[in-house]
């Protein structure tokens, strides 16, 4: 399969972008089929997950249109302007990382053992722990970026690259540490990425974008923000990791948002 086509899987799968390539799955398709007759489309699901900072820079690109259209050409106001990018920026993934944010809180937050976090991320009804979680990240991604719509370089910068790097820390829980269930949608993810090398892959097109930002909106405008996603992502990833013993396809999804939120309030909170 060329690598055009494997970025196109991978929007297939964590975007809502209108690309149908995704195979069928379902949970039988990740144990080893006994007739070797019968084709193992999960093939089709390896290696994918370098691919994903470069689907954060397509969402990125995406929203840097619409914020220039909001901006300059129907000057909408502030309080408009911050909601319907927030909203625009959550549609764009069909609420993938969302959903998943929400199951690990209502896991981790359950404080209860390992195993018993691990059966509640699983249930598909969201308790109140992911509820509040998944309100208190939707108001703060809405309010932050607001206050930012007075900075135009920094919010369109802001919004080129943080995507991207999003999903590089998702790469980085990944591939860094063990999948926390025997079976899983996400287990094919990290079983097929390589430590380190995917890691180099993958960071390679958020560092030349973010070089190309920074010649419009400026080195100092780009740097801390680099710096802020890449701080909250982190942290999050090593702590999420701390409470279930590795990750799940839901923590992943949490480590993004995490990520964008994290930095979304230090970048208003700090450099304006």
């Amino acid at each position: 399969m060329g690598v055009f086509r494997r970025f196109l899987l991978t929007l297939s799968y964590v975007t809502s972008l209108p690309i149908k390539l995704h195979p069928r799955v379902n949970q039988a398709d990740f144990a080893p089929s006994s007739d070797a007759n019968v084709y193992d489309d999960t093939a089709e699901l390896a290696g994918l997950a370098k691919y994903l900072p470069a689907a954060g820079l397509l969402i990125g690109i995406i929203l840097v249109g619409i914020t220039a259209v909001l901006l300059f050409k129907l000057h909408a106001p502030n309080l408009v302007t911050g909601p319907i990018i927030a909203i625009i920026w959550l549609c764009l993934t069909g609420g993938l990382h969302f959903d998943g944010l929400m199951d690990a809180a209502d896991g981790v937050f359950s404080h209860r053992n390992r195993e018993r976090m691990l059966e509640i991320m699983m249930d598909s009804r969201v308790g109140n722990f992911g509820a509040i979680t998944g309100m208190a990240v939707l108001i703060l991604k809405c309010a932050t970026l607001a206050s930012l719509v007075a900075h135009p370089l920094i919010l369109l910068g802001t919004l080129a690259i943080v995507p991207a790097w999003a999903r590089w820390c998702e790469l980085y829980a990944i591939a860094r540490f063990p999948y926390a269930r025997e079976m899983g949608k996400g287990k094919i993810w990290h079983d097929s990425t390589r430590f380190p090398e995917d890691l180099l892959l993958g960071i390679a097109l958020p560092v030349v974008a973010t070089a190309m930002v920074a010649t419009f909106v400026g080195l100092t405008n780009v740097l801390p923000v680099v710096a802020f996603v890449l701080a909250s992502g982190l942290a999050a990833s090593h702590w999420l990791a701390s409470h279930i013993k590795g990750h799940t396809g839901d923590t992943y999804g949490a480590v993004v948002e995490l990520a964008e939120t994290g930095c979304l309030i230090l970048v208003s909170t700090i450099m304006l």
